[in-house]
């Protein structure tokens, strides 16, 4: 799958507005020397003339961000430039930044993780100090145990290999086991499972 970077002007990329515009970076392309648009992949695909580690590096827009999947050192340092000059910073897939004041050029700017607002410090502190909350939802007992035969609203049977009434924030969670080896999670609050015993005993 690969690991982006990405060239934003969000506080975290994965957020909207505050887009850098296709106009913006087509502009930049034109004003860059060491950069080509590569049309062939796509209208905003360019790469880059520099002392790559990789064949051919190359930097992509889409909605609102510039891009690149698994760059390299040299590459990153160049998303860092081009970053300053748009007013933006350049994010890993995590949040994680790389720019000026993480370290030295060579060693490909190692990211630095981003300073946490005021909001996220308060959140953090309250809930670290304030006690969990109990859950409010309440279960009806259960018609079978752990390693009891059961059957789904849509007539397959399962074998029951764990319940857990505390998780999914007190949902509760059934784990079952079809004859075909597939797992599968059932929420306790609507589960629609049933005893095969007792499904046959009705019959």
């Amino acid at each position: 799958m690969g690991y982006d970077l990405h060239i934003t002007r969000r506080s975290d990329w994965a957020d909207t507005g505050n887009d850098i515009s296709a106009e913006e970076w087509l502009n930049y392309i034109r004003g860059d020397p060491e950069l080509t648009l590569a049309s062939r992949n796509g209208a905003y695909h360019a790469v880059w003339d520099g002392p790559p580690e990789d064949a051919e590096p190359w930097l992509d827009w889409s909605q609102g961000q510039i891009y690149s999947k698994n760059p390299d050192a040299p590459l990153i340092n160049k998303m860092i430039s081009i970053a300053e000059k748009l007013k933006a910073t350049v994010q890993g897939d995590d949040g994680e930044i790389y720019d000026e004041r993480s370290q030295p050029q060579d060693d490909g700017r190692a990211p630095r993780q981003p300073a946490l607002s005021l909001r996220q410090r308060v959140t953090a502190l309250f809930t670290r100090w304030l006690p969990s909350r109990r859950s409010l939802i309440t279960h009806e007992p259960l018609p079978f145990n752990v390693g009891d035969r059961v059957r789904d609203t849509w007539g397959h049977e399962h074998i029951v290999t764990a319940i857990d009434p505390t998780a999914e924030h007190g949902m509760g969670v059934i784990r079952t086991r079809r004859s075909d080896g597939t797992k599968l999670g059932h929420m306790m609050i609507a589960h629609g499972l049933v005893p095969v015993v007792q499904k046959e005993k009705v019959k």
